[in-house]
């Protein structure tokens, strides 16, 4: 068995908490930089980022023995991203919910709102209301990568919705003077059919606080994690 399946089988013994690694290793998006019984570390190639699932610090601690340098990194355990915050430096350790829609069928287009492609043209907009990362290269990288799209009513931009390097549905952002009139609904809906159309398996992951994504992903229907992950990033 190669190693990108052992660690596949270490993942499935709880497919939800760990959909963040699976759903990268079905895409070939990752590869293994250690595996052991008790965990695996995977580098998640066009995220530029590790990925830490580990039964105990000890394990975390030999899993990552090789790498000298981390600066973004996603654990599954607070013990784990508090280890890797100190060990290399790294500023926040931010618990989310991991999310998956793990149903088959999309969800029925919206009525009244029409969801289109955005390119450049729109980076002013989304670098002035997304509020998650500020960093503009992402930010127009996700824009040239062509996974943003932004739903529309009466030719008026109500907000946007896209996909992170590293796999996740993200980047969701409804604007302000256009908030409570469908617009989140649909774009998450048109993202989740946007993955089942390519054989993928929707997932992302939700900021400890942020109640309002989870009450839109409770509603469509996703499957919320019990476990918690941490993503341990820069400020």
């Amino acid at each position: 068995m190669d190693s990108l399946r052992q660690a596949q089988s270490y993942l499935e013994r709880d497919p939800l908490r760990y959909m963040d690694m699976l759903e990268p290793i079905r895409r070939g998006m990752v590869e293994v930089t250690a595996l052991r019984e008790d965990g695996v570390l995977l580098y998640n190639l066009p995220g530029e980022l590790y990925m830490l699932a580990a039964d105990s610090v000890e394990s975390a601690q030999a899993l990552c023995a090789g790498v000298e340098k981390m600066e973004l990194a996603v654990a599954h355990s607070r013990e784990t991203g508090e280890y890797l915050q100190k060990r290399y430096g790294i500023a926040r350790c931010q618990g989310c919910t991991q999310a998956a829609y793990l149903g088959k069928e999309p969800f029925p287009a919206a009525q009244g709102v029409e969801i289109r492609p955005l390119g450049q043209e729109a980076f002013s907009v989304v670098f002035a209301n997304y509020h998650s990362f500020s960093d503009p290269k992402y930010i127009r990288e996700r824009l040239d990568a062509g996974v943003m799209r932004g739903a529309f009513a009466q030719g008026q931009l109500l907000g946007f919705i896209g996909m992170h390097a590293e796999g996740s549905v993200g980047m969701l952002e409804v604007l302000p003077q256009h908030r409570r009139k469908g617009a989140a609904t649909a774009l998450m809906a048109f993202m989740t059919g946007f993955c089942l159309e390519r054989g993928w398996v929707p997932f992302s992951q939700i900021f400890h606080g942020n109640e309002a994504s989870l009450a839109l992903h409770r509603r469509l229907g996703w499957a919320l994690s019990q476990r918690p992950l941490y993503w341990v990033m820069p400020e």
